[in-house]
């Protein structure tokens, strides 16, 4: 019987020996797409520094998501009807600029080319610049939401815009946020001693410094909020503009908005309404099916290539608001505690404020 076996056993690694002997190795490479280009770029008539970004885009999916890569070594230039001729520095990896104080002009109609270093070149359909309807004012007032949780609520701060929309004028509205900074308050008198101090843990250790810094966000949640007139043609809006939710440290103190309200043409709208569908997207059955966005530019050698990105050119009025605590009806409770010295809790944060806050 024990014979048997070890014969057995002789056979079995004798037959998989010749098996794989007989597979020879294939060596496959799958050939993995490039990334398309996307560019973006939004021009606007207040003179200052404007820049366009050229990236590729690698693929996205379940297994692998890719880096928008920025694109170097591009010529980049803006055109106007005028012909006149802007043209771009690179400044960092795939990001342009125009030269100090350059503007884009209402009435002027502008496009965008860029050229790659390999030859490949990519125009913008042309964008014209239609004036933006003034505003009398920009109010805020604190909102109370549902959320998640059934027993809290979310609470927030609206934005509200005021302004007449002009009569029997097709108008395309588009609000959008900067980065804007707020006080972070902490509360340093009640900072104790970490769990390993040598002579007394987690004893009181009141600190004198420091309790105001300013630190610099995009508002959140982030949304693309973008209309145009079909609805209220030729009536007055108290329309909201922008919403920020209350973390509980953001209007512990003074929060400054910084944002912009801009005119754009109809294929911006679309474009910027597509994206804000898709940002939306929370995985419910009442979402929005996936879109194909596409943007305004083509390859000048493959009229067949997808080119991701839109070139928007539009009027614009800034708005800065600063929104204090203490105007706010009500705020979140509790708000968040930060125990120590506020610079060491917030990356970034320093306790000297912008050099033009001025609330």
């Amino acid at each position: 019987m024990k014979k048997r076996r070890i014969i057995f056993s002789i056979l079995f690694f004798i037959i998989f020996g010749l098996l794989t002997d007989c597979i020879d190795p294939f060596s496959f490479k799958a050939q993995e797409p490039e990334g398309l280009i996307n560019i973006e770029c939004l021009l606007t008539t207040m003179p200052k520094v404007h820049h366009v970004r050229v990236s590729r885009a690698d693929k996205f999916g379940p297994e692998f998501v890719g880096l928008n890569r920025g694109v170097a070594l591009a010529k980049v230039l803006i055109k106007d009807d005028l012909g006149k001729v802007e043209i771009l520095e690179e400044q960092g990896s795939g990001v342009y600029f125009t030269s100090p104080n350059f503007r884009a002009e209402i009435g002027r109609t502008y496009n965008l080319e860029v050229q790659l270093k390999e030859g490949q070149r990519y125009v913008s359909l042309p964008e014209t610049v239609v004036p933006v309807p003034a505003l009398d004012s920009v109010t805020f007032q604190s909102v109370r939401k549902p959320s998640l949780e059934r027993l809290t609520d979310e609470i927030g701060v609206q934005v509200l815009a005021h302004f007449q929309d002009p009569l029997d004028e097709q108008n395309f509205y588009f609000w959008n946020l900067l980065m804007s900074d707020f006080q972070v308050i902490g509360e340093p008198e009640l900072n104790h001693n970490g769990p390993n101090h040598p002579t007394c843990p987690r004893c009181p250790n009141p600190l004198e410094c420091c309790r105001i810094c300013y630190g610099r966000e995009l508002p959140k949640p982030t949304r693309v909020v973008t209309t145009d007139d079909i609805d209220f043609n030729g009536n007055y809006q108290r329309r909201e503009i922008a919403y920020i939710e209350d973390d509980g440290l953001r209007f512990k103190g003074i929060y400054r908005l910084d944002m912009q309200h801009l005119s754009v043409s109809p294929s911006a709208h679309r474009y910027l309404k597509l994206v804000g569908q898709q940002l939306s997207i929370s995985g419910t059955v009442f979402d929005p099916p996936p879109a194909n966005i596409r943007g305004n530019f083509l390859s000048l050698q493959n009229t067949q290539e997808e080119v991701l990105g839109h070139f928007i050119a539009a009027d614009e009025i800034p708005i800065r608001l600063y929104i204090d605590k203490d105007d706010l009806e009500f705020v979140l409770r509790p708000q968040t505690l930060i125990p120590t010295d506020c610079r060491a809790a917030f990356r970034g944060g320093t306790i000297i404020p912008p050099s033009d806050w001025n609330p």
